[in-house]
């Protein structure tokens, strides 16, 4: 079993860090907020059955008491009783170098950082106070939302993708092993920026227009003219990632179809409001120089038109 320090006690990182110590691992959990109510309740999920996430299958209700996982108030704490083997990064990617000020200080010598957030850049970001040789991303296919009370609502998929900065497959296909031991089920792919890119042809337009008009996924997939602007946005992504692919020397190709495949799950969640949209409602800061800015900076740069992702940021007031 492996020690998994997870930083961040939002939604994404009790949902994942709630598998990891159901399957058995050590868990530590850095909070902030909400520290002294995980100490007394522990984590408390309502899952959605799937397929993609084993716990599911036997609890609809899945809580792991106080005595199951450790809470952190300080990143160095993270260490006591021995430094983790897995550190996983599900704290906001607001600003980079606050979050890499958190992670160092929780980094043994040996210590590999997966990166959990969305967007473009933060591997690379890290990379220069961390060991690129141990730095991962996985990107988070599922629909989760934290309540009030601090609990988390699972609603639907939950399965992940794993990468690795320096794309070693054997590293990569370390990370995949400990996920899958946790009942997640998780793809390799070959190349983390295509998979980065992929996610963010869901991303840029769902999480984008979600913000940008105070409403979820159903209004945008319901409403004629957000629907065309979302199929624009998804195109627009598509051509600035295979662009930026070959600028990278990869021959990774994003198929148009992508954006086919991500309508039709859209459509599969209901009225979702993506993380942005509830940070938006909570007033906290927006993810969106990862997800919206930096898309957008790299189209510029590689000269791919983007006329309705230029449209989208002005409207969320994002600089690229």
């Amino acid at each position: 079993m492996a020690t998994v320090a997870v930083i961040g006690a939002g939604a994404v990182g009790q949902f994942y860090g709630a598998q990891a110590a159901w399957a058995g691992h050590e868990l530590r959990l850095l909070a902030r907020r909400d520290a002294d109510l995980l100490e007394r309740r522990g984590l408390v999920l309502r899952q959605a059955p799937t397929d993609q996430v084993a716990s599911t299958a036997a609890h609809t209700a899945l809580t792991i008491p106080p005595d199951r996982l450790r809470v952190c108030r300080r990143p160095e704490d993270l260490r006591a009783g021995g430094d983790p083997d897995w550190i996983w990064l599900a704290t906001k990617l607001v600003d980079l170098d606050a979050v890499a000020d958190l992670v160092a200080p929780a980094c043994g010598p040996r210590t590999r950082v997966v990166v959990l957030g969305n967007g473009l850049g933060a591997e690379d970001h890290l990379a220069r106070r961390l060991d690129p040789d141990r730095l991962f991303g996985l990107l988070c296919f599922v629909c989760i939302n934290r309540l009030a009370d601090g609990s988390v609502v699972h609603l639907a998929h939950g399965r992940v993708a794993a990468g690795h900065f320096r794309e070693d497959p054997g590293e990569r296909a370390a990370l995949a092993a400990l996920v899958r031991s946790c009942g997640i089920a998780c793809d390799e792919p070959a190349c983390l920026l295509e998979a980065r890119w992929r996610k963010l042809v869901w991303n840029v337009p769902y999480n984008g227009l979600c913000t940008r008009h105070d409403r979820t996924t159903e209004h945008i997939t319901g409403t004629p003219a957000l629907r065309a602007e979302s199929r624009a946005l998804m195109a627009e992504v598509i051509a600035t990632a295979n662009a930026d692919l070959a600028a990278h020397a990869r021959s990774e190709h994003i198929e148009a179809a992508w954006a086919d495949e991500q309508e039709r799950r859209t459509l599969e969640m209901g009225a979702y409001a993506p993380s942005t949209l509830l940070d938006l409602r909570a007033g906290l800061p927006l993810e969106l120089a990862l997800i919206i800015a930096e898309p957008l900076r790299r189209a510029r740069h590689l000269g791919v038109p983007s006329p309705a992702l230029e449209r989208l940021a002005a409207g969320l007031g994002v600089a690229g």
